[in-house]
Parts: C-alpha cells; sequence; structure tokens
C-alpha cells in the first residue's frame, strides 16, 4: 500500500474556508456535476454523501432532482449544512454508518476516502449501504505508488466494485491550491504532516464504480 501521512492536513476536511469565507473544495461544482454525467444514476435515486461538509453538494443533489442524505464527523459543519439544505443528515463516522444493508443507490464521496484511517474497510461499508448496481462516485487526491501500483483502484476492486470511469483531473488542484495559498500564507497546513510531498505528486481522480461482486475475504484490514 502508499505510504500515507500520519496526522491529515486540512485537504478535504470540510472546514477549509477562502478569503471571503466561501467553502473551497476542487472544482467547486464542476466536479459533483462531472461524476453524476458520469454515473448513470435516473433522478429520484438515494444518494449518500459521506463528508458531505457544509452541504454544497447535498444542495445540488435537491436542485437536479436527487434524493440525498449527508454525514459528517464534523459537527461544525454539519450545522452549516443544516442551514443550506432540507436532506437529512447525520453525525457519524464515514466507515461505520447507521444504515441498513442495500438501502442506497449510490454513494457519494469527495475528497473524503483520503482521509480515512482504514481505506478498504471504508469501501466495504459503502458497499455494504449499496444497492446490487449501485454506484460510488468518487473525487479524491491520489497519491501514486513510487513502483507504479495503482492501490485506490486495486482496493475499489477488490472491495466488491468495477470501475466504470476513471478520469484525471489533477487540473482542479492548481486553483484550489493557489487559492488555499491566499488564504493560508502557506501549504503547510494542507496536507499534514505528508514527508513525500517532497518525493511524489498527488493527482485528483473522478472514478465511478458500480458494485457488482463480494468483497475479498481480506479486504478491510489494511490502510491506504
Amino acid at each position: 500500500m502508499a505510504e500515507v501521512s500520519t496526522v491529515p492536513g486540512l485537504f478535504g476536511c470540510g472546514c477549509v474556508e477562502g478569503a471571503a469565507g466561501e467553502w473551497l473544495r476542487p472544482g467547486d461544482g464542476a466536479i459533483i456535476k462531472a461524476l453524476f454525467e458520469r454515473s448513470g444514476l435516473r433522478l429520484g435515486a438515494s444518494v449518500l454523501d459521506v463528508g458531505c461538509g457544509a452541504g454544497e453538494s447535498l444542495a445540488w443533489l435537491e436542485r437536479h432532482g436527487f434524493s440525498g442524505v449527508g454525514i459528517d464527523r464534523d459537527e461544525r459543519v454539519l450545522a452549516v449544512a443544516a442551514s443550506r439544505v432540507a436532506s437529512p443528515l447525520f453525525h457519524a463516522d464515514g466507515a461505520r454508518l447507521p444504515f441498513a444493508d442495500c438501502c442506497f443507490d449510490g454513494v457519494l464521496s469527495e475528497c473524503s476516502l483520503s482521509l480515512m484511517a482504514d481505506r478498504r474497510a471504508a469501501l466495504v461499508e459503502w458497499w455494504r449501504l449499496l444497492k446490487t448496481g449501485g454506484r460510488l462516485l468518487l473525487a479524491d487526491v491520489d497519491w501514486p505508488s513510487r513502483d507504479g501500483r495503482d492501490d485506490l483502484g486495486e482496493d475499489i476492486r477488490t472491495s466488491g466494485f468495477t470501475i466504470v470511469h476513471d478520469e484525471d483531473r489533477s487540473d482542479v488542484l492548481a486553483g484550489f491550491v493557489a487559492r488555499f495559498v491566499f488564504h493560508y500564507g502557506s501549504l503547510d497546513a494542507l496536507w499534514g504532516d505528508c514527508a513525500r510531498q517532497s518525493a511524489v505528486r498527488p493527482r485528483y481522480r473522478l472514478l465511478v464504480a458500480e458494485r457488482t461482486g463480494q468483497p475479498s475475504p481480506s479486504t478491510g484490514s489494511a490502510n491506504p
């Protein structure tokens, strides 16, 4: 597995504010639009937004005819989301969710999976919540392995999914980083305690995966 930071930074935490008080996110609203255009989900589909933050994506789901549910482990951003959206909101950990099996058509994760202590365990939990044929919609930073392996893709596949779309959108990171530096003064707080920054450059990926199989018996025991 790829090396990971022991101390997460602000990236993807749901509370990165810009100079004008807006919430910063890579690609802003264009990324969720791109994900849903590639997802094959029909209008009215039920979608769980894992790490919903201040509710920007939930608001998009509401405007475009989807049925959203949001969860986040940060009560501060949930309070902001509650003032913006009508969707149900829950305070919960993304790898241990209070929902029944096979109850969602889609699971959306924007900049959340990379923050999970156990990436594969989280993926298996999301697999559990999806109906057969349901879709995982993932937009996140990805740290390529130095030996060229696609660890993220392998974790997704061994968690019972088939990847149906994989797109490199690293272009959206440049604008996000520029706005972050403008407000915070440097990148020190962005990635956290991550010494690998000097050797490996992150990329930003959009992935859509379908729940097709069963998780590997060993899945859920390794960190990302």
